[in-house]
């Protein structure tokens, strides 16, 4: 047990806590008011006041997990240890900075709130967050600063006992277009014939060709990654688009050869929805793509990844809880590998203009392969050694 002293447990400080605590270390924490101090126990304890103490680890307290407005923060990066800090609140020699505030400024996701210049797909790039624009983007900073306080911990209270936490892989595939020919429908394909015939795309026209005389259709990769997940025994999640045909939705109706695919991926892995482009302007689509999924699969459907990454705070994750997601996968840049929150576990959504902790988990994903092929134009021994 781990107690927080504080002069008051507002919404940010208790969901912070739960993060770094119950999610990152893996330990059990109980927040308390100042005027219990000192308490009776020889649990750690942390000072999270303005005011030093005699005992326990002294944290001094930033305004942000206290205020309940979303509003601009100054913030100004540090290092120490080789270790980027920001809201520096005191001068002592073990914290300087707030923790606890920097935290829940990364994993709330804070800037995303405010005011941004969106890409042509109206995302919040990582070009313009705190961690790319200060070169620490690919540096887990909640889990590092997490470990500065077990250690800082454990100096003061050798007794404590933290979990040994273990690293864990989980791969999760998109199905964006299930097949490249296989099962679309007549006038789909005559088009794409025609348009290849117009561009003179011959490479185009001999993949089509190809497959009309050969059945075998360039993005029917399933026997590959079947084989794959037997074989490294790694567990992996299908999120699949169900959305109407449209300029960034392009995948096969729900007909038969559909139905299929999605009952052979539900026995290779799970399977989740990936809601379509143009679900984000159009909730109730989104819950007809659910719909279709569910009676597709023959059970509830639960997790989620946005096509095309598409997140905007707080819209995007209320509409995933009012169609009962209780999992979602997007928690990463499109353009840049890393950490989009500062954390590489999963842990809850918080909804800071209504300054609570909501019933949605997020999966924060570092790597997408389309970032390193597509967006950095690595090669594939180049990409090899970015991971």
């Amino acid at each position: 047990m781990i107690y927080i002293v504080s002069d008051s447990i507002p919404e940010r400080l208790y969901y912070t806590c739960k993060v770094i605590f119950k999610y990152i270390l893996q330990v059990k924490f109980e927040l308390i008011t100042s005027d219990k101090f000192p308490l009776n126990t020889s649990h750690p304890v942390i000072n999270y006041t303005a005011e030093p103490r005699e005992t326990g680890i002294h944290i001094h307290p930033h305004p942000l997990l206290f205020e309940e407005s979303i509003q601009p923060q100054h913030i100004v990066i540090q290092h120490k240890n080789e270790v980027p800090y920001f809201f520096k609140t005191s001068k002592e020699t073990e914290w300087e900075f707030d923790i606890f505030a920097s935290s829940f400024y990364m994993v709330s996701r804070y800037e995303e709130y405010l005011p941004f210049e969106p890409d042509r797909h109206g995302r919040f790039t990582a070009q313009h967050s705190l961690a790319f624009k200060s070169g620490f983007l690919e540096v887990p900073v909640v889990h590092l600063w997490t470990e500065a306080l077990k250690k800082n911990i454990l100096k003061h209270y050798p007794h404590a006992d933290f979990p040994q936490s273990k690293f864990s892989q989980l791969n999760t595939i998109d199905i964006d277009m299930g097949y490249a020919y296989r099962g679309k429908p007549f006038l789909r394909q005559l088009g794409g014939i025609l348009n290849a015939v117009w561009q003179f795309d011959f490479a185009e026209l001999k993949l089509r060709f190809g497959y009309y005389f050969t059945g075998k259709d360039p993005f029917d990769s399933y026997f590959y990654i079947e084989k794959t997940i037997q074989k490294s025994n790694i567990p992996a999640i299908f999120f699949i688009n169900l959305g109407k045909h449209g300029k960034f939705d392009k995948n096969l109706p729900l007909t038969k050869t559909m139905r299929s695919l999605i009952k052979r991926l539900s026995r290779i892995g799970s399977v989740g929805i990936h809601p379509s482009y143009g679900s984000n302007k159009n909730p109730k689509e989104l819950t007809r793509e659910v719909n279709l999924l569910q009676n597709a699969t023959n059970h509830s459907i639960t997790s989620s990844r946005q096509h095309y990454l598409k997140l905007r705070f707080p819209e995007t994750y209320e509409n995933l809880i009012r169609n009962g997601i209780q999992t979602d996968y997007t928690m990463g840049f499109a353009e840049q590998i890393g950490f989009r929150a500062g954390i590489s576990v999963s842990y809850p959504f918080f909804n800071i203009e209504k300054n609570e902790i909501r019933p949605l988990n997020l999966v924060p994903f570092q790597i997408m392969d389309g970032t390193l092929k597509d967006y950095q134009n690595l090669t594939v021994e180049q990409a090899l050694q970015k991971v």
